[in-house]
């Protein structure tokens, strides 16, 4: 299991199709992650920290989420290819929190710095969802 911050909370945004929440969380595939990451980018694009932090926060706990939906499909690739989907997880969900610490502390120390993470986070994330649905759903590819 992925561990996340204590004081992030599970909300629902976006369509039905997209996602689902359950009790354990916001449950995104790989395209609404995409999506929310981009509204991050939007946000710091846009100097309003506040919204980058609320999305930020939310994308966390929607990655963290699917991280852990996708443990189980894990198990059935070799161990070489789950450790390197596993290495870009954790990686992943630390610039996110990385970038969520920043926001919190108002992007004053370099407002670019917050800009310049949420485009890292969107790369990363756009490489990870590759892997994955390469390794995980469509292996033959």
């Amino acid at each position: 299991m992925t561990e996340v911050p204590a004081r992030c909370q599970y909300h629902h945004v976006g369509r039905p199709d997209r996602g689902r929440l359950t009790g354990d969380g916001l449950h995104l595939h790989h395209e609404a992650l995409l999506t929310v990451a981009r509204k991050i980018q939007a946000a710091a694009d846009d100097g309003d920290v506040q919204r980058l932090e609320q999305a930020a926060e939310l994308f966390l706990d929607a990655l963290a989420t699917h991280v852990d939906d996708e443990a189980g499909a894990m198990t059935k690739l070799s161990p070489a290819e789950a450790r390197i989907l596993r290495r870009g997880q954790v990686r992943l969900l630390a610039f996110v929190t990385e970038l969520i610490r920043e926001a919190t502390l108002g992007c004053s120390e370099s407002p670019r710095r917050c800009v310049n993470r949420t485009e890292e986070v969107l790369a990363l994330l756009t490489l990870q969802a590759k892997d994955e649905r390469l390794a995980l759903h469509d292996p033959v590819a």
